[in-house]
């Protein structure tokens, strides 16, 4: 059986489980927690850019683009109520695990200025904030 961690998306956005870095994807109104890789080189998927169609992220190493469709096929388990995420990681090998808060630029709209800071929490569409 996996290990339950719970996350407070008003302060966390990013998840490290050992060597592995998971964050919080916005993608069609829902929060999403995807694996932190670019396939083509490793690459921080979290300061990708969007293109401005939303459907792809912008690698900031090298330029490549990864669908969106194909980084939600990485995402651990979560559920989400409010500010509130439990997630279940898959294994349990002991890893250390730790939530911490980064800059996500892959959540910013494609227009967004050079140096905008998405919000940490990344609220459902209608959802008031506290």
């Amino acid at each position: 059986m996996g290990r339950v961690i719970v996350m407070d998306l008003s302060r966390h956005n990013t998840l490290m489980v050992g060597h592995d870095r998971y964050f919080v994807l916005r993608s069609e109104g829902r929060s999403l927690l995807v694996h932190d890789y670019c396939p083509h080189r490793g690459g921080p998927l979290s300061l990708a850019r969007r293109t401005p169609d939303e459907r792809r992220l912008i690698c900031p190493w090298h330029g490549t683009r990864v669908g969106v469709a194909a980084v939600r096929r990485t995402c651990l388990p979560m559920v989400r109520s409010g500010d509130e995420a439990v997630v279940v990681l898959p294994d349990d090998d002991g890893a250390p695990v730790s939530v911490i808060r980064r800059e996500i630029l892959a959540n910013l709209p494609p227009d967004a200025p050079a140096g905008a800071e998405a919000p940490c929490a990344v609220r459902p569409e209608g959802a008031a904030g506290r």
